[in-house]
């Protein structure tokens, strides 16, 4: 079965992105759809934007949340997950915390793991203080301040996206937690 999309109508897929507060999530998107990188850090609350694209010949148009990732936002965060496609769990590669604090987001829904700030894996003192400690899934890497990999991290999450179908009330039996 082939999805919709070939024939240039859009397939609608929501996107969910999630991680600590100040890893860079915003900057990706404004990346992502705009093309400019934010020089100035604005935290979030709560953010959308709507933004339409092609992988593997099928047109998309993706609904992408912006998360705050502050605490004390945990609850409006949740708010955003229904009916979501994708959830893209973010975190820097400066921040362990950031790296340990995945598993507490969104544990229902197909996820992609993003690497953000990959420009400062080369800082060999940011590794020392990292300790060369092993990303323990596999991960999708970009860099928004160097427009590095952001394509091909929203092309990811646009395949993972045309593979899900959502399960109504009645078929809430169980979840599947995938990490590409």
């Amino acid at each position: 079965m082939i999805p919709c999309g070939k024939n240039n109508k859009p397939i609608h897929r929501k996107l969910v992105v999630v991680g600590d507060g100040s890893i860079g999530k915003s900057s990706i998107l404004t990346v992502f759809t705009k093309g400019v990188f934010p020089e100035v850090y604005e935290p979030t609350v709560f953010e959308n934007y709507v933004h339409e694209m092609t992988v593997d010949g099928h047109t998309l148009e993706l609904s992408l949340f912006d998360t705050a990732g502050q605490e004390e936002f945990d609850r409006l965060r949740s708010l955003s997950y229904a009916d979501t496609h994708v959830v893209m769990m973010c975190y820097a590669v400066d921040s362990l915390d950031s790296l340990e604090n995945i598993p507490t987001h969104c544990p229902y829904a197909k996820i992609i793991l993003v690497a953000l700030k990959c420009d400062l894996r080369d800082d060999e003192q940011r590794l020392k203080k990292m300790k060369n400690r092993p990303v323990m899934y596999e991960e999708v890497k970009c860099s928004a301040k160097h427009n590095r990999g952001i394509r091909e991290v929203f092309d990811q999450a646009g395949r993972v996206a045309l593979s899900v179908h959502l399960k109504t009330n009645q078929d809430t039996s169980s979840s599947t937690c995938i990490i590409l």
